[in-house]
C-alpha cells in the first residue's frame, strides 16, 4: 500500500481564537448536537492501532485543529503510550502539532519536547499585521501571547516552525513579514496563501489575488536568495528545488493525485483533505473500517483523481511540471470543478518566470554537490 500520513483533529473545530479567515470553524455544523468536540480514548486507540497495522517508512501524525492543545497534556500522554503499544518493532514515528500557541502550559511543552514533537506555530508577521485577523474570542490581540507560547516551547526543546498565512494586507508587505519572522529566530518558514470565497465565489476581504501572491513570493525569494540560502528554509522554495532535483513532490499541492494523507475527525470520521471535510467526501469511520478499506473506497479514489481533471490551458503551460495544477482548494470554489484554473495561476506564473533560472542554477549545484559527496 502506498505510504500515507494522518492529519488528526482531536478537538475538531473547537478553538480559543476567532481568526477572521479560518475555514474550519464552520465544520462544527457537521456535529451540531455537541457543544465541544473531543476525541475519546476509544477513537484515539482505534486510530493509532489501525495506522500502526499498516506498513509505513515513517508513521507521520499531524495533530491539528481547531486548536489541538485544548486536549491537554493527558491526551498527548495517551498518544505516546498507544504509539509505543502498537508500533511495530523498529518503527519510525514522526509527531507534529499545529498550534496557535496562545496557551502552551509548561507541562505540555515538556512532554512534547521529551517525545520530539515538531511544533508548527501560526504567526502572520509583526503585531500590526498578525493581530489584524488573529484575535481571541473576546477580540483581543494575540501576537504577544503567541511569542510567549513559542518561548515556552523552545525552552522545553521543542523545535518550532512558523506557518504564516499571506492575506491581502500581508501580501503588500513581503519584506516586513519575512524579516520579522527571521528576526524571531525561525529557520523554517511556510507561507500559505489566504484563498477564501463567499458562497457566490467572490473573494473575501482578506483573501489575496494572484498578482499580489506572485509579487510577495518574488520579493521574499530575492532576499532569501541573496542573503539566506542555506540558513533559512522557506517551504515553497525548498519544494520547488526538490521538484527540480528529484522530480518528486514533497507538497501535496504539487502532486499528480490527492492521496498523500487522510483527515481524521474527533469521532473517527475519515476525509481525504481538511479543505474538503464535507458530507460528500466522508469516507467512513476508523472504528468501522481498516485503512486499506479507506484507501480503496470509491470516495477516496474519486477524490484522489480530481487533481488530474485540469483546465485545458494547463496542458500547454511551461510550468505545469512545477505547479501540478495547484491545490484543488484554489480550483474548486463556489461550484467550479477541478477543471477551473487556479485562483493563483497568474501569480505562480509570474513567480516562476522571475525565478526559475535561478532555481535551476541552485538545483544544478545541489546535483553537483550530491554527486561529489557520493
Amino acid at each position: 500500500m502506498q505510504p500515507f500520513s494522518l492529519l488528526l483533529k482531536p478537538a475538531s473545530a473547537d478553538c480559543n481564537l476567532r481568526c477572521d479567515y479560518c475555514f474550519y470553524l464552520e465544520k462544527r455544523s457537521l456535529y451540531p448536537r455537541k457543544t465541544t468536540h473531543r476525541m475519546s480514548d476509544d477513537v484515539l486507540r482505534s486510530v493509532i492501532r489501525a495506522y500502526m497495522a499498516t506498513d509505513q517508512p515513517v508513521y507521520g501524525m499531524i495533530w491539528q485543529g481547531g486548536e489541538p492543545t485544548l486536549m491537554g497534556k493527558a491526551f498527548f500522554e495517551k498518544v505516546v503510550a498507544y504509539q509505543k503499544q502498537f508500533a511495530p518493532k523498529g518503527a519510525r514515528i514522526a509527531n507534529s502539532i499545529q498550534t496557535n500557541a496562545v496557551r502552551i502550559p509548561d507541562d505540555l511543552a515538556a512532554h512534547l519536547g521529551r517525545y520530539r514533537f515538531l511544533a508548527g506555530c501560526s504567526l502572520d508577521g509583526p503585531p500590526e499585521l498578525h493581530d489584524r485577523h488573529r484575535r481571541t474570542v473576546g477580540g483581543k490581540p494575540t501576537h504577544a501571547r503567541v511569542m510567549a507560547g513559542i518561548e515556552t516551547l523552545r525552552s522545553n526543546r521543542v523545535p518550532v516552525n512558523v506557518l504564516a498565512l499571506v492575506t491581502r494586507e500581508t501580501a503588500g508587505k513581503p519584506l516586513a513579514v519575512y524579516r520579522h519572522l527571521k528576526g524571531q529566530g525561525f529557520a523554517h518558514i511556510q507561507f500559505i496563501p489566504c484563498v477564501e470565497f463567499d458562497d457566490a465565489g467572490n473573494p473575501l476581504p482578506f483573501a489575496l489575488d494572484a498578482e499580489s501572491w506572485g509579487r510577495f513570493l518574488i520579493a521574499v525569494f530575492d532576499e532569501w536568495c541573496a542573503r539566506d540560502r542555506g540558513r533559512i528554509s522557506v517551504r515553497t522554495f525548498e519544494s520547488l528545488l526538490y521538484r527540480l532535483v528529484a522530480g518528486d513532490a514533497i507538497e501535496c499541492r504539487l502532486a499528480k493525485r490527492c492521496d498523500q494523507y487522510f483527515v481524521v475527525e474527533h469521532n473517527g470520521d475519515i476525509y481525504p483533505c481538511d479543505f474538503f471535510v464535507e458530507p460528500r467526501f466522508r469516507i467512513g469511520n476508523i472504528q468501522a473500517m481498516t485503512w486499506e478499506q479507506a484507501r480503496s473506497s470509491d470516495v477516496y479514489r474519486r477524490f484522489a483523481g480530481l487533481k488530474g481533471g485540469m483546465h485545458p490551458q494547463c496542458a500547454g503551460c511551461d510550468y505545469l511540471f512545477l505547479c501540478g495544477g495547484d491545490c484543488l482548494k484554489c480550483r474548486m470554489r463556489a461550484g467550479t470543478g477541478p477543471d477551473a484554473l487556479s485562483w493563483l495561476c497568474d501569480g505562480w506564473k509570474a513567480f516562476y518566470g522571475a525565478t526559475l533560472e535561478r532555481f535551476q542554477k541552485l538545483a544544478s549545484g545541489v546535483v553537483r554537490n550530491g554527486m561529489a559527496g557520493g
